[in-house]
């Protein structure tokens, strides 16, 4: 959106304006990037945006959509090489897709002059005037998969109440303005870590008394209704399937010294927990997960990541020959979400590994063993290139105990991986090819 505007003006930008600066193409520094469709306009892009961020309404103003007064902008003209408006006669189309697109959002326009119809009018007293959202009491999950796809729930939820959120994840939370982040005690290992690492991102204001609660969850009968993890918990809570996206701010820096001349694997391995008796049977079979890797591995710089910590989390096969190993938890979720995002792909067992893939747009191959069908993750694969590779007999028990058949047939995944590789993997397809 407004590209030449944003070359042209940043510096003047960063030196006067203080408020939140987000742009939806590559920028430096401070300015977060946007995961916005555009609608090619950046009037229907900034509505789009303040949805994605979880807000219930949006408020419009200055958005005339005619030359009032015969007047491009309020100001006067762009200089040559910047817009004037050229392409005024295409935007109420714009703006009817988007408002086509959106589901549960009071979008009012308060313009004093406008051409726009497709969405009510009010006037701005009126619009500020009105009472406030109705208070929920949302009582989150532990994981942080679970937490990164109950980004939608929650941005679904935020339409229509002041949300309060039980998490142990507040940093998951970070771009959607409005949330009230509340600890979620806890016992679990990981958790507990992080709830006392980001103990100062947590709301100051409680939650008022009378506020309606509701937990959130996802029965596996529902994961089997509706074909994914997602669409089982917006259906439990009686949402619809949002966006669980999650911008990354540069901020977030792992501090890795990464290559530039490789692309870089994101790695899980396998591992068992004793908080947890699940692993065992959803992780897939070990041989098949190792040789995977090995037919892909000299093409990537591998970071193996893990937090083990003896008899409580513990690697189920010998190290890998990763080129950088942390196995001891030493990222915390923001260093992991930026190194996520910077990775050119993530190979993972079902898990938070794939869910994080695609939460920040990174191709990631999961590799499906028990427990629960291939279609975990579909809901998610829409957003980013998503490879799932299941046994010949795929089996959805959702048991800890059941004597899954995790057999994969191994030629036939070999060549799927190796194709993905080719095709979503900036750099490696020539070397795939060699």
């Amino acid at each position: 959106m407004d590209r030449a505007w944003w070359k042209a003006h940043i510096d003047d930008v960063r030196r006067v304006f203080k408020g939140c600066l987000a742009s939806s193409y590559p920028q430096q520094g401070e300015i977060r990037r946007l995961t916005v469709v555009e609608h090619k306009n950046s009037g229907a892009g900034a509505i789009a945006a303040a949805v994605q961020a979880g807000a219930a309404r949006v408020i419009l103003l200055g958005y005339d959509c005619q030359k009032t007064g015969g007047r491009a902008h309020w100001h006067g003209d762009h200089p040559d090489g910047l817009g004037n408006a050229g392409s005024m006669d295409k935007w109420p189309r714009q703006f009817q897709r988007l408002a086509d697109t959106l589901r549960g959002v009071e979008i009012l326009n308060c313009s004093r002059e406008t051409a726009l119809t497709c969405f009510p009018r009010a006037d701005l007293e009126t619009a500020l005037g009105q009472n406030s959202l109705p208070p929920l009491m949302v009582q989150g999950m532990h994981g942080m998969g679970d937490n990164l796809h109950q980004r939608a729930v929650v941005r679904a939820l935020m339409r229509t109440h002041e949300v309060w959120l039980e998490t142990p994840w507040p940093s998951i939370y970070h771009d959607m303005h409005g949330l009230h982040l509340i600890q979620k005690g806890t016992k679990l290992r990981t958790q507990a870590k992080n709830l006392r690492r980001e103990m100062g991102l947590y709301s100051d204001k409680p939650c008022p008394e009378g506020a309606t609660p509701l937990r959130v969850s996802y029965p596996p009968a529902m994961v089997r209704k509706h074909r994914s993890v997602l669409a089982a918990m917006c259906a439990q809570v009686g949402v619809p399937v949002d966006d669980f996206r999650m911008p990354v701010p540069d901020a977030w820096r792992h501090g890795l010294n990464l290559p530039r001349d490789r692309p870089v694997l994101a790695f899980r391995p396998l591992v068992e927990r004793s908080e947890w008796g699940g692993n065992r049977n959803r992780n897939p079979d070990v041989g098949s997960y190792l040789q995977l890797l090995e037919a892909i591995r000299d093409h990537f710089f591998v970071v193996s990541v893990a937090d083990l910590e003896d008899g409580k989390e513990w690697m189920v096969h010998q190290e890998v020959g990763a080129d950088l190993v942390l196995h001891r938890g030493e990222l915390d979720f923001q260093q992991l979400a930026s190194l996520w995002r910077d990775a050119a792909m993530v190979m993972s067992a079902p898990g938070f590994g794939v869910v994080l893939a695609q939460a920040v747009g990174t191709p990631v191959v999961s590799v499906f063993g028990g427990y629960e069908g291939g279609y975990s993750f579909d809901a998610g694969a829409r957003f980013t290139p998503t490879l799932a590779i299941t046994p010949i007999k795929e089996c959805d028990c959702f048991s800890h105990t059941h004597r899954c058949d995790k057999t994969i047939d191994l030629p036939q995944a070999v060549r799927k991986i190796t194709q993905f590789v080719g095709e979503h993997i900036e750099n490696v397809n020539q070397g795939l090819q060699a």
